[in-house]
């Protein structure tokens, strides 16, 4: 990686760490992936393109779109609503200092890298935490098959990554004894400024939980893994690991990883590096769908993080305990004996568990349950910002949506402010794309959709759609008719029902069908509602990473989920774009801060000039914890609530 696109990333921390200071918040995917679609229910996978389910989890995220970049820990009540025009002065500011960085090739790692030690000060050792998520249950402990919220958070406690995200949002030395730079050498470009090396140092004395030696060669074998021709179903973001042309492996700590092209976004492709253990994934074959679907998917047997896999009971609990190899990582184990993650089919049966002291903590909370949750004895609500979005997806394979008027025509009927009043908190902020507006990538001049009925009515006239006796507009003998999915979120339910009303007065005839989160986000060989494209509209929310590069499986037209890429993609739109594909390469290929924010406003305005979706409002995570939870720091990222797994303990 070149110099000056080190810098790009320095600056982005710089930038993002001004706009929580002019927010006056510290706030988040996937992701799965990830930059995961970070599925969200309620009131963000994922983003990776992690898609969250209720108050999703941060929504979703497939991946975000454009700097998904998360402000710090938890926004508290009093901190509500840092409006868009606090959020555009803050990326006024911060664009001209890091313009004015990067052109004097000043500036350090600090900006964006921390070096995190968990604190367990007080803390004491044993006993067991119960949360929920509410409205999602995860389907899978493999961090590579997952991109909702949730699962990721889970996947996390027993997956350790090299590189992690804290809550301040920045990256920290996760299973690495440091984060590759530039300035320390580990990430060099090559002299023709084409290629690029990575080198990656494990701390010394890791271990899997089996107590056997975790090395460099699982490194490479991780590599060699995810690129496999016959791995199908893959949630994380594979373009970066597609790059790699080998991995170097000259001692047990050390791997030297190849890459083809410098890759700007390379902390983050570390921030979504699980490594594997060679002894166990080398035996369990990849066709048709074998890693995917084996026990070991759901119940590991050899993992690296600060707790193990103890009982997976689909749509009921996940039970973890402590892994006791993991002192190597940070030089502790966890607290905690157990973890239990239980399901709670919505939030008002989560919330309700708290209140009864069943859960200890809750997240993913509807946005209108402030009230009640502040009530909830000896415990604590807070809402958490989150760089996601809820938003609505169309299909574009639908003939319907094929008409860009039509597409224009049916966002302009709905009324997004008064969803915003009526189902979300004071900190919601209506969304022109699918980019956070706290990002220094946000294109500024794009101003969110207007409610227009007379206009909509207008622009499907035009389209040759015409009223029938009924009142449901007719074209060619179709009717203007289609069907809205989502989860089954009491929240999306309720939104969804006055989406209806919206649509009828301009003569559309809309269902609703919800699903069980496990089903609207599952992964295309498990037949997930998204990933298959059987649907016509789909109500869900991304989550992103630190680096805006979540957005390329989301958008770029060769990560449609496809029988012959193996389902391998979060375009779940079936986007074909040529123009989004070129700024989705352009930012993805260059060093220069300034052509990198050219190619993003490209995409942005391509998106919005085109509605090929609809984006809705900002999403935040309202949560409530018991105040028995000791170190409990709300993390905005797709690392989740849970980051700090192993300083959580017990009053």
């Amino acid at each position: 990686m070149s110099f000056k696109r080190a810098l790009h990333l320095l600056v982005l921390g710089i930038m993002l760490a001004a706009l929580v200071a002019a927010c006056g918040d510290n706030t988040a995917t996937t992701a799965p992936a990830t930059t995961s679609a970070a599925a969200t229910t309620a009131a963000p996978a994922t983003t990776a393109a992690v898609a969250t389910t209720a108050a999703t989890a941060t929504t979703a995220a497939p991946a975000t779109t454009a700097a998904v970049a998360t402000t710090s820990a938890v926004a508290t009540t009093s901190a509500v609503a840092t409006t868009s025009a606090v959020a555009t002065t803050s990326v006024a500011a911060t664009t001209s200092v890091a313009a004015t960085t990067a052109a004097s090739n000043s500036g350090g790692s600090a900006a964006l890298i921390e070096n995190y030690k968990p604190d367990q000060a007080g803390g004491k050792k044993g006993g067991q935490v119960t949360y929920a998520f509410s409205g999602q249950f995860p389907t899978s402990m493999m961090p590579y098959y997952i991109g909702d919220n949730v699962a990721i958070i889970n996947s996390n406690m027993v997956n350790a990554k090299l590189v992690g995200q804290s809550n301040n949002s920045k990256y920290y030395a996760y299973l690495l004894a440091e984060i590759p730079t530039v300035e320390n050498g580990e990430a060099k470009v090559s002299a023709d400024g084409k290629t690029m090396d990575i080198t990656v140092k494990l701390k010394p004395g890791l271990k899997w939980s089996d107590g056997s030696a975790l090395t460099s060669k699982d490194i490479a074998f991780t590599v060699k893994w995810v690129n496999d021709k016959d791995n199908s179903g893959l949630e994380v973001d594979t373009s970066p690991w597609e790059l790699v042309t080998g991995v170097d492996t000259p001692d047990a700590t050390t791997a030297v990883i190849h890459m083809s092209k410098v890759y700007g976004a390379y902390l983050n492709f570390l921030a979504n590096f699980w490594p594997l253990p060679e002894a166990v994934w080398s035996k369990i074959p990849l066709k048709d769908s074998g890693a995917e679907k084996s026990p070991e998917a759901t119940v590991p047997t050899v993992t690296s993080g600060p707790f193990k896999v103890s009982e997976f009971n689909a749509d009921d609990r996940i039970s973890v305990v402590r892994n006791d190899n993991f002192q190597p990582v940070f030089g502790v184990n966890a607290l905690l004996d157990k973890i239990v993650f239980r399901n709670s089919p919505d939030a008002n049966s989560a919330l309700a568990a708290v209140s009864k002291g069943e859960f200890d903590e809750a997240e993913n909370l509807d946005d209108n349950q402030g009230e009640a949750a502040s009530k909830v004895p000896n415990a604590k609500y807070d809402i958490a910002q989150q760089y996601s979005w809820e938003y609505i997806q169309l299909n574009l394979t639908n003939p319907i949506f094929q008409d860009k008027n039509v597409r224009k025509a049916l966002e302009l009927a709905l009324d997004k402010q008064a969803l915003i009043k009526q189902f979300r908190t004071a900190k919601t902020v209506q969304t022109a794309v699918n980019v956070s507006p706290l990002s220094p990538f946000a294109d500024k001049t794009l101003q969110p959709s207007k409610y227009d009925v007379e206009g909509a009515k207008k622009l499907l006239d035009d389209a040759g759609w015409k009223a029938g006796a009924d009142g449901i507009r007719v074209k060619d003998g179709k009717k203007l008719a289609w069907t809205l999915a989502s989860t089954t979120a009491p929240v999306r339910k309720s939104t969804a029902e006055v989406m209806i009303t919206y649509w009828k007065a301009v003569g559309a005839d809309v269902k609703f069908q919800p699903y069980k989160s496990t089903e609207f986000f599952a992964s295309y060989t498990s037949n997930g509602i998204l990933a298959r494209g059987t649907y016509d509209m789909g109500m869900f929310a991304q989550v992103g990473d630190i680096d805006p590069v979540g957005a390329y499986p989301y958008y770029h037209s060769t990560r449609i989920p496809t029988d012959e890429n193996k389902g391998n993609g979060n375009n779940y739109g079936r986007i074909k774009d040529t123009t989004i594909d070129k700024a989705l390469d352009d930012q993805n290929n260059t060093i220069d801060t300034t052509k990198r924010t050219e190619a993003w406003t490209t995409f942005q305005k391509t998106l919005y000039d085109n509605a090929y979706e609809y984006p809705l409002y900002t999403r935040v995570n309202n949560y409530v914890v018991s105040t028995k939870i000791k170190n409990f720091k709300a993390n905005p990222t797709t690392d989740g609530n849970f980051w700090n797994s192993v300083e959580l303990s017990l009053n």
